[in-house]
């Protein structure tokens, strides 16, 4: 922390710090601050209230708003302060949650609803619902999110939720401001982890071991590389016995298009062995209306039968199928097809290119069960 003058030259000059961040005060005006993290981004604040009870208040970033923006907001901000204007007239954090589940989620994918939905209520609603918007500042926020950091992928994936749910409500005038403007969300470690042969034996034994449900999920995913929830969410109707594919509409897909996914005879066999319930081949337990998500708890359970295999997660499996594929002679773009990727095609070739490489599909498919027959015989 220290303080200098503010001018637009001398916030210009600030040098990231080597790690963490740094806060600077306004010679000029108390509690107007401005803190540059160690990747160079600089944002304006303001801090009010007694020592003991300091409450940070996001200004907007320095470069998208200016210097003289950010000072004028930070007096307004202190005249309501001292006036004991706005905050009254502003709603309660639920009563704004409510109107955006009315009028924001219905325009959303179902899987954006469900994870929108689970982040609020789970980590804010909670703690929140009776606070007024224009109490909630930067530290009642970070206060919350803060302790996920044993999580950071949550953690991170919480912060980027609620500051989209809070920019809509300044967008819909139910607040004046954003707290966290200027917030830095943590990036996910790069998940460069793929599997050996070994490892890959080993937690299909354990998969086999655990059974259904999610042992033969885990099983289904190394066999056809996709993500975890499309796998869980499998219905009935998206799988031809007859066509051998599994058809995955867009409305479950990351990236909003349809993957039809040919599948050989290990995962036909599975399948046909499995007795749908409830629209799902993996219904969750208790609840007739969704599919198996307990991945959690079935991991721990999973890892205890492996024993030494170094940390790994279910996405793994999907970068190790991709892996596998330019290892075991899959033409780079027809395993881009395989994972659903967009890069799989060009946007020209996307218009003029109308061959839907289904063979090519099916001849990678029996290759990756092939070879993953070779090392479970191999390894008997």
């Amino acid at each position: 922390m220290a303080n200098l003058l503010f001018t637009d030259m001398a916030l210009r000059s600030l040098a990231p710090p080597p790690q963490g961040q740094v806060d600077y005060f306004d010679d000029a005006l108390a509690g107007f601050g401005l803190r540059v993290s160690q990747k160079g981004t600089k944002a304006f604040f303001l801090l009010t209230g007694k020592k003991n009870n300091r409450r940070r208040q996001g200004l907007g970033r320095f470069g998208i708003i200016s210097l003289a923006q950010a000072r004028t907001k930070a007096k307004e901000l202190l005249a309501e302060k001292t006036l004991g204007i706005g905050k009254d007239k502003t709603v309660l954090f639920k009563e704004a949650w409510k109107t955006y589940q009315e009028q924001k989620l219905p325009r959303l994918k179902p899987r954006t609803v469900k994870d929108y939905t689970r982040i609020i209520e789970t980590h804010f609603l909670k703690k929140l619902g009776d606070t007024r918007l224009g109490d909630v500042e930067f530290e009642t926020i970070t206060n919350i999110t803060d302790k996920l950091v044993g999580t950071p992928t949550e953690q991170k994936h919480a912060l980027v939720v609620v500051n989209t749910f809070l920019r809509w409500c300044v967008r819909r005038r139910l607040l004046k401001h954003n707290p966290l403007d200027g917030v830095e969300v943590p990036k996910r470690p790069s998940r460069k982890r793929v599997l050996s042969d070994e490892e890959l034996v080993k937690i299909w034994r354990a998969a086999e071991k655990l059974g259904y449900p999610f042992g033969t999920i885990v099983q289904l995913l190394i066999l056809c590389g996709t993500r975890r929830g499309e796998m869980a969410g499998l219905r009935p109707a998206w799988f031809s016995h007859n066509g051998q594919t599994i058809t995955l509409p867009s409305e479950v897909t990351k990236n909003g298009r349809e993957l039809i996914l040919p599948v050989g005879p290990m995962a036909v066999k599975i399948l046909s062995d499995i007795t749908p319930a409830n629209g799902f081949y993996f219904p969750a337990k208790g609840n007739e209306e969704t599919h198996f998500s307990g991945f959690s708890k079935c991991k721990k359970r999973l890892d205890e039968l492996t024993g030494d295999i170094p940390a790994w997660s279910l996405h793994t499996l999907r970068h190790t199928f991709s892996t596998n594929c330019a290892r075991w002679g899959v033409a780079p773009h027809i395993k881009e097809m395989l994972l659903n990727h967009i890069s799989s095609r060009s946007e020209v070739e996307a218009i003029y290119d109308h061959h839907t490489y289904g063979d090519e599909k099916r001849a990678a498919m029996l290759t990756i069960e092939d070879n993953i027959k070779r090392l479970l015989e191999a390894r008997a």
